[in-house]
């Protein structure tokens, strides 16, 4: 881990306690913030569990569907955030998609992937960050890689220090490196907040998929996205108003 000092330091050590609590005791219940509850332009942190419903992702060789692990994640990534008094938003909390029920399954994708959009742009002082798995033509491919929008010179400096904490922490032989999106990730194309998308792991690789099935993997991945989102905002107080 990088050396940190003065707040960054405090921040740090109080991640880890209130992580660890978290991993004892477990998640609870709470009230996800909306567009309402905020004031005075408080930071959002959007935190986006891809696929859900019909759309249930890549399936992995033992028929686990990335949908379900993007939701246990991503819960757990909004657990230690709202722990530490950041005010989250989870685009769906529940195994349903957002789109549109009783339509086609071409429909149901196109009104969810815009829902998510209307999400994000509902806020005015926010960032983006999307929860996926990777799937590759065979299983050598492992780790996580953090994609950014090119449409926010902020989403490049996210995506780096959340990737850097991933590696540093928890995935120290993963050699990849951020990359920008293309058009195919919609909502990154599209973004103009600044907006990221982890890709956790290959779920084609047996051992990523190991890992990213078991909680307390999934809880450690989690600590690892936050440490970088705290780095980033340290980092980057000013642009938020701190």
């Amino acid at each position: 881990m990088r050396e940190r000092i003065g707040i960054f330091a405090f921040c740090t050590y109080a991640l880890c306690f209130f992580s660890f609590l978290i991993i004892i005791c477990g998640r609870n219940e709470r009230t996800v913030t909306s567009s309402a509850t905020v004031k005075n332009n408080e930071l959002i942190i959007v935190i986006d569990a891809g696929h859900g419903g019909s759309d249930g992702g890549s399936v992995a060789l033992d028929g686990t569907n990335e949908a379900v692990l993007n939701l246990e994640i991503s819960k757990k990534l909004d657990d230690i955030l709202s722990v530490l008094g950041f005010n989250t938003v989870m685009t769906r909390s529940d195994e349903n998609s957002l789109g549109e029920a009783n339509s086609s399954i071409r429909n149901e994708k196109v009104t969810d992937i815009h829902n998510r959009m209307d999400i994000m742009n509902s806020f005015e002082n926010c960032f983006f960050v999307s929860v996926h798995q990777n799937y590759y033509q065979g299983s050598s491919s492992w780790g996580t890689q953090v994609f950014y929008s090119g449409n926010n010179e902020q989403s490049e400096i996210l995506a780096f220090d959340i990737q850097q904490s991933v590696v540093s922490l928890l995935q120290n032989e993963n050699k990849r490196q951020i990359k920008k999106s293309g058009s195919s990730i919609y909502l990154l194309d599209k973004a103009v907040k600044p907006a990221v998308l982890v890709e956790c792991g290959f779920i084609s690789n047996e051992n990523d998929l190991k890992n990213l099935k078991d909680e307390i993997y999934q809880k450690e991945l989690s600590f690892c996205v936050t440490n970088g989102i705290i780095d980033y905002l340290t980092e980057k107080g000013a642009y938020y108003g701190f």
